[in-house]
């Protein structure tokens, strides 16, 4: 990914808690005429660098996860930043931010496949009144579980980028921030604290 200096985020930290904070992405392969990708919910392993998902076995992108390179693609708020906030003349641009992991894939064993799904369930229903458990559901429920492919990614790169107007001199900022504000734009929250830090 092309990433300007001024943008680029290279503090582990920084990237595996927008990591843990965006855990929908999109999985890119190539099935040898053509990239081929799926939008898929993963969970993030930082102690061990690995990221685990499972697609439809209908999606014919499983074929392809293992023996070359993957890219994962994650995304946060982005939004259109109009020319006429600022206190200049200028070219319109967009802010947003992405990381793209690489890694190789191995396809899960049922075992582990159990434990992808059951671990998904535990991180996102956490402690919801009628909180869904993997072990509480029927056995024809978890027989679902034979129209899926589970895998696990090892990170070999991760890239990231966050473009939050810093090349903005801070009336500027605070004029778009601003102004997105009043739009709704949930980026406006994030290049505020950004300033901050």
């Amino acid at each position: 990914m092309y990433i300007p200096t001024q943008y680029s985020v290279t503090e582990r930290a920084e990237i595996y808690a927008f990591l843990h904070a965006h855990p929908f992405g999109t999985i890119v392969t190539h099935d040898g005429d053509k990239p081929i990708a799926t939008h898929v919910p993963l969970r993030f392993d930082e102690a061990n660098g690995q990221l685990t998902t499972h697609i439809a076995k209908a999606n014919p992108q499983w074929r392809t996860i293992e023996n070359q390179t993957v890219l994962v693609i994650f995304q946060g708020p982005n939004a259109y930043v109009s020319a006429s906030w600022y206190g200049h003349e200028d070219v319109s641009t967009w802010n947003y931010q992405a990381v793209h992991v690489y890694g190789r894939a191995t396809i899960l064993n049922e075992k582990e496949l159990v434990e992808e799904l059951s671990g998904l369930l535990q991180e996102h229903e956490g402690e919801r009144e009628h909180a869904v458990r993997w072990d509480a559901l029927s056995e024809p429920v978890k027989r679902q579980m034979n129209g899926v492919v589970g895998f696990r990614i090892d990170i070999t790169d991760m890239q990231a980028t966050f473009k939050l107007s810093q090349n903005r001199n801070d009336v500027d900022h605070e004029r778009i921030v601003s102004e997105l504000e009043k739009q709704d734009e949930p980026i406006a929250d994030v290049m505020r604290q950004h300033r901050k830090s």
